[in-house]
């Protein structure tokens, strides 16, 4: 499997489509140069990681009696996971800063 087969199943449970991808893996040209490259997850996976933003949709869509949502909670749930496993920081976390010395 290429890292583009790997990064195009990934994301198609987010709804990204197949340009996404491309975007992506231009994006994160600098860790994964050879997109046919035989895939390597961990940096598959940052590659996601550092994309993070791409996956969040803005908007939910509505027209007439159609709708689409987006379940931005188990979107945000693979990033903290996956964060969490690779050791890399969660930009998706609010930081939390002790300001007592202001008071």
């Amino acid at each position: 499997m290429t890292f583009k087969e790997y990064i195009k199943k990934t994301t198609a449970k987010f709804g990204l489509d197949s340009e996404d991808v491309d975007v992506l893996l231009v994006n994160q040209a600098d860790i994964i140069p050879d997109p046919n490259a035989e895939v390597n997850a961990r940096i598959a996976k940052i590659a996601l990681c550092n994309e993070f933003a791409m996956f969040l949709q803005p908007a939910n869509i509505s027209e007439g009696g159609y709708s689409i949502t987006w379940n931005i909670e188990a979107i945000k749930l693979w990033y903290n996971a996956t964060t969490a496993k690779l050791g890399l920081k969660n930009y998706a976390k609010p930081a939390l800063r002790n300001k007592s010395n202001i008071w």
